[in-house]
C-alpha cells in the first residue's frame, strides 16, 4: 500500500517518495512494534541471533565453537585424502548452481526492458569473487556469495522511475523512464548488513513472520515484467481478442506461444519440487545445468523468430 502511494496524488511528492521508498523498513518497524505489545501473552517465533560474534557451529567433541580458520586436513582427526577428491562431486554441483545463479541474475537485471545504460561485466564479478572473496570464505568455512535474483530485482526497481504508456489495441503498461545507476546504495546496503552483527539484540525483536512477509512481497514484486508469468496469466483469458497487446502476443502464433509457456512452466514446477523436497535437492544444480540443453533442443520445435520473441 505504501509503495502504491508513489503513483497516487495524496499528500506531497516528497512524502509519497519517502513512504514508498522506505515502505519495507516502515512495515518491519510497525509490525515488530505491534508484536512486541503481546510478546508476553502470545507465543511468537522471533529471529534467533547469537549474542556473541563467533562461529555458530559447535564441535560435539569439545562442546566449543569451531575455530575461525578451517583446516583442510581435519579438526578432530586427519581428513582422508580420498575424501577431498570425493567432495569434488557435490562441490561441482554447487559451483554450477552459483555460476548459473550469478549469471542468470545478471542477465535478468541487464535485460533491455530494464533501461540500463552502463555496460555489464558478466564474468568480471565472478573473477573478483574468485580472486578476493572465495579464498577467504574457504579458509573461514563460509558460504560462497553470489547474486540473488529477488533482492537484486527489488533493488533495481527501487532505483527505477516508471511511466505508464498505452499499448496498441488497448490497455496500458509500465515502462522504464530512467534508472539511477550508481554504486552508493549497493555499498551502503552491505555496510549496514555488516553492522547488523553489532545490534543482534535489536534484530532479535523482529518476528519471523515479519521477515517471511518481506520475502513474500519481494518475490511477488520481482514478478512485475516477468514474461513467463505474463504468458501464464493469458491462460485465464479465454477470449483471444482480449489479450493484452504485448509484443510476443502480436508476433508469435497463439499455439506456439502457449506451447512454449507450458514447457517453461513445467521446468519451473520441477525446479520448485527439487528445492522443496530435501531428499532430491542435491539434483537441483544439475537440473539447472540441463536446462541449457533443453533450451537448445527447442530450436527443433519453434522457429528462430519465435524463440527470439519468447526468450
Amino acid at each position: 500500500w505504501l509503495q502504491s502511494l508513489k503513483r497516487s496524488r495524496s499528500t506531497t511528492k516528497t512524502i509519497r517518495d519517502v513512504l514508498g521508498n522506505f515502505s519495507v523498513a516502515i512495515s518491519i518497524l510497525v509490525f515488530s512494534g505491534i508484536a512486541a505489545i503481546w510478546r508476553d501473552e502470545v507465543e511468537i517465533a522471533w529471529l534467533e541471533v547469537e549474542d556473541e560474534f563467533r562461529p555458530t557451529w559447535t564441535n560435539p567433541s569439545t562442546t566449543q565453537a569451531r575455530p575461525w580458520v578451517i583446516s583442510p586436513f581435519g579438526i578432530n582427526k586427519d581428513f582422508p585424502i580420498w575424501a577431498i577428491f570425493l567432495m569434488a562431486v557435490p562441490a561441482l554441483g554447487l559451483t554450477v548452481l552459483g555460476f548459473l545463479d550469478q549469471n542468470l541474475t545478471t542477465i535478468i537485471v541487464n535485460r533491455p526492458a530494464s533501461g540500463l545504460k552502463k555496460p555489464v561485466g558478466y564474468h568480471l564479478d565472478l573473477f573478483v569473487c574468485a580472486i578476493c572473496i572465495y579464498p577467504v570464505c574457504a579458509f573461514l568455512g563460509l558460504p560462497f556469495p553470489h547474486n540473488s535474483t529477488a533482492p537484486s530485482l527489488i533493488h533495481q526497481m527501487s532505483l527505477t522511475t516508471f511511466e505508464t504508456v498505452p499499448m496498441p489495441g488497448g490497455g496500458t503498461r509500465q515502462v522504464v523512464s530512467k534508472v539511477a545507476e550508481q554504486r552508493v546504495t549497493n555499498l551502503t546496503i552491505h555496510v549496514l548488513i555488516g553492522l547488523s552483527l553489532a545490534v543482534g539484540s535489536v534484530v532479535s525483536n523482529v518476528p519471523k513472520a515479519v521477515t517471511f512477509g518481506v520475502f513474500l512481497v519481494m518475490g511477488f514484486s520481482s514478478l512485475s515484467g516477468n514474461q513467463l508469468f505474463e504468458r501464464v496469466w493469458l491462460w485465464t483469458v479465454w477470449d483471444r481478442s482480449a489479450y493484452p497487446r504485448f509484443r510476443f502476443v502480436t508476433k508469435v502464433p497463439y499455439k506456439s506461444l502457449h506451447k512454449y509457456t507450458m514447457i517453461q512452466f513445467a521446468c519451473f514446477i520441477v525446479l520448485y519440487i527439487l528445492t522443496s523436497v530435501s531428499a532430491v535437492a542435491v539434483v537441483f544444480p544439475f537440473f539447472m545445468a540441463s536446462l541449457v540443453f533443453v533450451r537448445k533442443s527447442l530450436r527443433w520445435v519453434f522457429t528462430q523468430e519465435e524463440l527470439a520473441e519468447l526468450d
